[in-house]
């Protein structure tokens, strides 16, 4: 039963790190193109990059590993052969 456990722990975290990540390049991304047309100097620019990334890779790092843990949990576990 211990192995279902870490097996299932281990996705969910997997999971949510990936979509934390991905989430993290696109606001970065998003907010260079924003603060570069505006017109901010690059160390504003690369000041908000880090903070507004880091806000959104974690909020959503959070919502998604209780989301997928809860969805886990849900699922009936299959027998292994």
């Amino acid at each position: 039963m211990d192995d279902l456990r870490y097996e299932r722990n281990l996705r969910v975290y997997q999971i949510a790190r990936t979509a934390a990540v991905l989430t993290g390049a696109i606001t970065a991304f998003i907010t260079f193109a924003a603060f570069m047309i505006a017109g901010f100097k690059i160390q504003e620019t690369a000041a908000w990059m880090f903070a507004l990334s880091l806000m959104a890779a974690s909020a959503l790092f959070v919502v998604m590993y209780i989301v997928t843990t809860n969805n886990l949990k849900r699922q009936q576990p299959t027998p292994r052969t």
